[in-house]
């Protein structure tokens, strides 16, 4: 006959060890603010070659290249962009939650000392109780899908802010490649400005003009130099814009960026409104996010649903008893418990989890309408834009080649007429800078289609 005593030493042991073998142990991570920064200003360095960024095995880039390509800075911003590093970890947080939803119940242990009133060690009894609740399938199912739909929309959304942080590089990039021409067309007119006060100070060491005029031509000199240096302070904000989207580099450093912007894209075809619309739906991950967004909402309205019926709890699974004052010393126990749902049917929350789900589906509806509003609007800037870029290619810029030819010609002949020369020579910049911007105003328009598209599309390879 087994006896009460010798067991109740074993019990606090083996509970022992089932809690020992199946806790986690919590390790903490001090933040050490300085030790960032520090490592950031390693990090200063850009990665010195396109395969570089997509490696991933190495936290401090390596020297700075000696130029950049378009294809490489957006290689170099989704891998190093500092908030797009931030965002892709809260994915970590998402799938934790689907883990949680699929976690079935703990048991519960329960035990208890009989008989204490007997006031003898050996009279005592002990009763072991293990209760469990089995999972609810359409509550567990609905949860875990609702979990899973809503990592797919967190996917949805780091894709989705990926292609907006690609869109900004190439548009930032664009605008340092019109940047660089405008500086080299400012370069030129300080150039010739240069040329032409030297001109003039000869004539007027010769007494073949006045000092009126070497003022005028020096005043436009000056003029020429302001523009030019207004152009260099915006393209160093530029480069730090830039900077700061591809997350590696000095803030104040600065960036070389090759090739140039072309005017191929007025010869581009056009592209029918509804095929954008089309191709966005199946590649906008803007889209995809709006649809998981609204099965993570079906999915919860599932498992509020399943939530209603009665389901059981494992009360004594089993229960034993043990007590020597009995004839059947040990007592071997099933139990059962229901629960009714008759006070509370849930109603409330199947209410609330259905109106979630009407929200998703007007929220999927107002995104496609802004969708196609969006395309229909970049459509319209793409096609004003082009219809500019065409004037300016058919009017001015025949006009700028014979005004070079003429100016030529009448320094050649030293007929010379400086107040109309500065003036048309002060128009000149301006057109060969409006023509300059016309293509870069294109382009961001192009970039603008494509954010809305959320694929790229046929574009001329301007700077790869």
């Amino acid at each position: 006959m087994i006896r009460a005593k010798p067991r109740h030493g074993a019990v606090p042991e083996i509970l022992t060890l089932i809690v020992t073998g199946t806790a986690g142990c919590y390790h903490p991570e001090p933040l050490d603010t300085w030790g960032v920064l520090n490592e950031l200003r390693q990090n200063d360095a850009v990665q010195s070659g396109p395969g570089a960024a997509a490696k991933g095995a190495t936290s401090t880039p390596p020297s700075p290249p000696t130029a950049l390509t378009e294809d490489f800075s957006v290689a170099l911003a989704l891998h190093w962009n500092r908030e797009l590093r931030a965002f892709r970890a809260s994915r970590g947080i998402v799938e934790g939650e689907v883990i949680t939803a699929g976690t079935l119940a703990n048991p519960e242990l329960r035990m208890e000392l009989t008989h204490i009133q007997e006031r003898t060690f050996d009279k005592l009894g002990w009763d072991l109780r293990l209760t469990w609740e089995p999972p609810r399938p359409g509550v567990r199912a609905g949860r875990r899908g609702a979990a899973s739909a809503h990592l797919k929309e967190v996917d949805q959304q780091i894709s989705e802010r990926e292609w907006d942080l690609a869109c900004d590089v190439r548009g930032w990039y664009a605008t340092l490649l019109a940047l660089d021409e405008e500086i080299k067309v400012a370069q030129d007119t300080v150039a010739n400005r240069q040329r032409l006060a030297e001109a003039i100070a000869r004539r007027v060491a010769q007494g073949g003009t006045t000092r009126f005029d070497l003022d005028l031509v020096r005043l436009s000199l000056a003029a020429a130099e302001h523009a030019e240096n207004e152009r260099r302070v915006a393209r160093n904000l530029a480069a730090s814009t830039l900077i700061r989207l591809l997350g590696v580099g000095p803030p104040g450093g600065t960036i070389t960026v090759i090739g140039q912007l072309t005017d191929d894209a007025v010869e581009l075809p056009p592209s029918s409104q509804s095929a954008l619309e089309d191709r966005a739906l199946a590649h906008r991950a803007l889209v995809g996010a709006a649809r998981a967004h609204y099965d993570a909402s079906e999915e919860s309205l599932r498992a509020e649903t399943a939530a209603r019926w009665p389901w059981f709890r494992l009360a004594a699974a089993p229960r034993v008893r043990r007590n020597e004052f009995f004839g059947a010393t040990t007592d071997l126990v099933l139990g059962l418990d229901v629960t009714l749902p008759i006070l509370d049917t849930n109603v409330g929350r199947v209410r609330s989890a259905t109106a979630a789900r009407d929200v998703a589906r007007a929220e999927v509806t107002a995104t496609l309408a802004g969708l196609r509003a969006d395309i229909a609007r970049a459509l319209a800037t793409v096609d004003a834009q082009r219809a500019i870029l065409r004037r300016l290619r058919t009017e001015i810029a025949p006009l700028l080649t014979e005004h070079d030819r003429v100016l030529a010609m009448a320094a050649k002949a030293a007929e010379l007429d400086l107040p109309s020369l500065i003036a048309s020579e002060n128009l000149v910049l301006a057109s060969r800078l409006e023509l300059i911007r016309a293509r870069l105003e294109l382009r961001k328009a192009w970039i603008t289609l494509e954010r809305s598209v959320g694929a790229r599309l046929v574009t001329p390879p301007e700077s790869n």
